[in-house]
């Protein structure tokens, strides 16, 4: 079981597995019980496997 950590436990995502977004209010999110805080720029850097969520509440991709 130690190969099979819990989502709650594993480290932050690193940058490779992480996507930037902005919402249109320039706020930031939780998901899965982690806060994620805007950057200077209004964006947040969140797992990939979290998009598909933030999409549907008003997040955007967006380039760097």
């Amino acid at each position: 079981m130690a190969d099979n950590p819990s989502p709650r436990r594993a480290s932050k995502a690193a940058p490779v597995d992480s996507v930037a977004m902005r919402h249109e209010d320039g706020v930031g999110c939780s998901w899965r019980g982690q806060s994620f805080a805007v950057d200077a720029k209004g964006l947040v850097t969140v797992p990939i496997a979290a998009t598909a969520e933030l999409l549907a509440h008003g997040f955007n991709f967006v380039g760097r």
